[in-house]
Formats: structure tokens, C-alpha cells, sequence
């Protein structure tokens, strides 16, 4: 291996420097971003979306086609994971302008988007709890699960958390330049549709794409800025010079 391998690349500018692994690292974190969140899209759409209030409806939506809500928890499992290069990308475009606002979407964000995938386990002890237990049975182990004191801090607020920093970060990213503001409120527009769209596939497929549509334009945001830009947080970085 040669020294310019691993050496700087000055732009022709020559006020930013680009290491070579930028643009194979950028694309992939906005790659990264709209696999998940075509997954996450898919996964919804998959999901058997209960026609109920409570846990024994939802236990019924899981078994209606257990195959079919297995492979729905699969695909929102890995879509999930996509929402922490989604993350990443929107703080990379504030490195430079609205920091501090990317920093606290950042911070609301991390505990959350690290946790969600692991929720989606519960789905296949859901399925298998309903499946050997009659139904109010099963629900009443679930619901004492959710019960136990320290269940709350594995979702619930961390959730509601990465939410809120997810629409802070793509309003920080949009005043730096770099995201459209149409996509700003996606994710916040998701919580809106409970109370608009009666329980059921819609309400929950709104959601889903709301969301999946807020991972897929941010990876794209980033898939299309330049190393210059990546580099910098400067918009218009080396726009002249590719």
C-alpha cells in the first residue's frame, strides 16, 4: 500500500480536504438510509393490523397469519435499523450551521433509534404466548410484562423521544441546507394519523410510509451531497468542481 492511499485529497478549491474512504462511507450511510427505510415501508405494510383496542386484539391480528407477522416484525426488525445512519446523516449536515439544534435532535434521538429493533422480539413471544395459552390468558401475561417497573425505560419514552429528535435533526438539516423542508414534519405528521384514520391498516400503513418516506429523502439527501460537502458542512462545497 502507497502513501497517497491513506493521504488527504485537497479539492481544487484547496480549502477542504476529502480523505479517500469519504465518498464510499457517504454513500453508504444514505444507502444505508433508504434500504431501511424501504424495509421499515415494507413492514408495515406486511404487518396484520389489529381492528381493535387492546392487547387480546392485537394477539388476535399476530395469529390471524402468524407467518405473515413473523416476517412483518423481520423486515421492521432490520427497517429499523436504518434510522441510526438516517441519524447520522442529518447531524453531519448540521456540523456547520444549526449545531446545536442538530446536537439536541441528536441527543433525543440515539437511546431511542438504538432500542426500537430489539422491541420487534416481543412480536414472535406475542405470537408464541397467544398460540399456547387461551386468549385472555395470554394477554394478561403480556400486560404484566409491560407491567414490571423498569419495562417503560426499554421504550416508551425513548421512543417518543427519537420521534421528536428525528423532526428536530430535519429541521436542523433543512436550515443548513441540506433537506427539503416538505420532509421536515413526516415524522411528526405520523402521530397525527391515530386520530384522523380509524384503527386498522390504514392508520397503521399511514404511518409506516410517513416514516419510511422521512429515512428514504434524508439517505437520499445524503447520497447526493458532494465529499465536499460531507466534509465540511458547507453547502455548495465542490458543487463546481463535480
Amino acid at each position: 500500500m502507497t502513501a497517497t492511499t491513506s493521504a488527504p485529497i485537497h479539492t481544487a478549491s484547496g480549502d477542504v480536504q476529502v480523505a479517500p474512504a469519504t465518498r464510499f462511507r457517504r454513500q453508504a450511510i444514505g444507502t444505508a438510509g433508504v434500504i431501511g427505510g424501504l424495509l421499515t415501508a415494507a413492514g408495515f405494510a406486511t404487518t396484520v393490523w389489529e381492528v381493535g383496542e387492546g392487547t387480546q386484539a392485537y394477539h388476535d391480528s399476530l395469529v390471524a397469519n402468524p407467518f405473515r407477522s413473523q416476517v412483518a416484525a423481520l423486515l421492521l426488525h432490520f427497517g429499523y435499523f436504518g434510522i441510526v445512519p438516517v441519524l447520522l446523516a442529518l447531524g453531519i449536515m448540521t456540523r456547520r450551521r444549526w449545531t446545536v439544534v442538530g446536537n439536541v435532535g441528536l441527543g433525543l434521538s440515539m437511546g431511542g433509534a438504538l432500542a426500537l429493533p430489539g422491541l420487534l422480539v416481543t412480536d414472535f413471544y406475542d405470537i408464541a404466548i397467544r398460540q399456547s395459552l387461551p386468549a385472555e390468558q395470554a394477554a394478561a401475561v403480556s400486560d404484566a410484562a409491560s407491567a414490571l417497573p423498569l419495562a417503560g425505560f426499554v421504550g416508551g419514552p425513548l421512543i417518543m423521544a427519537l420521534f421528536l429528535g428525528q423532526t428536530v435533526l430535519g429541521f436542523a438539516a433543512w436550515r443548513a441546507g441540506f433537506f427539503h423542508w416538505m420532509f421536515v414534519p413526516l415524522v411528526a405528521m405520523s402521530f397525527v394519523v391515530p386520530f384522523v384514520t380509524p384503527i386498522g391498516a390504514l392508520q397503521g400503513i399511514s404511518q409506516g410510509a410517513l416514516l419510511a418516506l422521512f429515512m428514504i429523502a434524508a439517505g437520499v439527501a445524503a447520497f447526493r451531497m458532494t465529499d465536499e460537502e460531507w466534509v465540511s458542512g458547507v453547502r455548495g462545497a465542490g458543487r463546481n468542481h463535480v
